[in-house]
This record gives structure tokens, sequence and C-alpha cells, in this order.
């Protein structure tokens, strides 16, 4: 036995449907965890992510990668399935913050250094005249989470209702 989510009634374990308030179990849970925020990253990126830091990196005996290391030190990405998060700054933190169900488009871009390294980058184009452009990068899996901060925007849109205004 288990309790009906919406009603809290005693219903059967393997139940998909209420019987005392009719309620369909697995589109209500469904729908509960859409409006669940879920972290899909947080971390700062890679020190190195393209192959052009890896040559200048190796050609100054490392003194280039303790400036990359340092630079990813002052980023940190946190990338749930409602929001982008970026805060930046080594000693004194700035946070911005892009609302997913803002974002127009995304761009992924794979130039021929990134994809030696396996990494690409990702541009987010928002209708926010704040942040109207942001761009992730060094995150290990990006190009699938691409694909799944897409979906999560467009599921975003349509829990708030929100429609794009095209700009002419």
């Amino acid at each position: 036995m288990k309790r009906c989510p919406a009603c809290a009634e005693e219903i059967q374990a393997d139940a998909h449907k209420c019987r005392y308030c009719g309620t369909d179990i697995d589109s209500y849970v469904a729908a509960h965890e859409a409006t669940v925020e879920k972290t899909l990253f947080s971390g700062h990126p890679k020190a190195i992510y393209t192959f052009g830091q890896f040559v200048l990196a190796v050609c100054t005996l490392g003194i280039a990668l303790l400036v990359y290391w340092i630079r990813s030190l002052s980023v940190t990405f946190t990338v749930t399935t409602q929001r982008v998060q970026i805060e930046g700054g080594l000693f004194s933190k700035v946070k911005d913050n892009l609302e997913l169900f803002r974002v127009d488009h995304f761009d992924v871009l794979k130039p021929f250094g990134m994809r030696l390294l396996g990494q690409c980058e990702v541009h987010l184009h928002s209708s926010d005249q704040d942040m109207s452009s942001v761009s992730l990068y060094g995150i290990p899996g990006l190009e699938a989470m691409a694909e799944t901060l897409r979906d999560c925007s467009l599921r975003e849109r349509a829990r708030r209702r929100v429609l794009p205004i095209e700009q002419m």
C-alpha cells in the first residue's frame, strides 16, 4: 500500500490511478518532478579546454598553466534545470543568474582546437537585457548537456506559460 500524492488516501502500491480522487499518479508525479530544480553541473571549468592553451602551457613551461588555473578558479558555473548561475571573481564575487525560460536559442561551437581535447562551447542567447549572451565552456559532457538545457528551457516556458517575442 502507498498514499496517493494528491489526496493522501491509501491505495495499492501498483496503482496508476487513485480510486478516491481519480488522479493519474504517474502524470501527477511527473508534473511535480518538473517543478523541482535539479543541479546538472556545479563547479569550475577546466583550466585548459583548447589545444592552443595546451600548446602555450607547454611552451611557457607551465607558467601559462598557472594563469589558466587561477582564471578557472575565478569562475564557477552552476547549471540547473531552471537556471544558469555564473559566479565570477577570485576575491570579490559577482553572481549572475539566467533563467532558462528566457533563453531564445543555443549555439554549440566546436572549433578545431577544442575538438582535439573533446570540448565545446555553448552560447545561450536570451531575451534578458542584462545577460543577452552567456558562454559556457570547459564543462565535461557539455554537448549532451546543451540538449538537456534545451529541453529544460522548453519545459520551463510551458510551465510558466511564456511565449517568445520576436524583436524586429
